[in-house]
């Protein structure tokens, strides 16, 4: 099921640098210039894409349309849940190279959702809901 939040992360949490990468021989020509990534626009040809960091979203500066991942995808002729499909599976490849391995496997999670959790917790409550009582010893 596509969901609002799914697509929201897919358009906002995986890097359209990462994407452009994943695409391999079908990615438009890119580049980065100044610490941004620049491609060649699937609307107009032009390589006058560039990624604003801040917001994840390219804005071609000669046909002025905006291209998220999802458009992206869309432009290069996939259809949308086959797009969305293998979004989701590059964020979760993303997600797994950024976080580095796991004893456990996490739920992917959204940038709003990291920034909720602000609040200190104590380790041995954060050690007890990863690894429950299994260290403790019985009396």
């Amino acid at each position: 099921m596509i969901t609002r939040s799914l697509l929201r992360s897919l358009r906002n949490d995986l890097p359209m640098d990462f994407t452009i990468q994943q695409l391999g021989s079908k990615a438009p020509y890119a580049t980065t210039v100044e610490g941004r990534c620049r491609f060649q626009c699937p609307h107009c040809g032009e390589t006058q894409a560039v990624v604003n960091p801040r917001n994840n979203l390219a804005h071609c500066f000669h046909c002025a349309k905006n291209i998220n991942n999802i458009d992206l995808l869309l432009a290069l002729g996939y259809e949308f849940r086959d797009a969305v499909s293998l979004l989701q599976r590059w964020l979760l490849r993303y997600n797994a190279q950024r976080d580095g391995p796991k004893l456990f496997a996490r739920k992917t999670e959204t940038i709003a959702q990291r920034k909720k959790e602000t609040e200190p917790v104590l380790l041995g409550t954060v050690l007890r809901q990863e690894f429950g009582n299994r260290g403790a010893s019985a009396s």
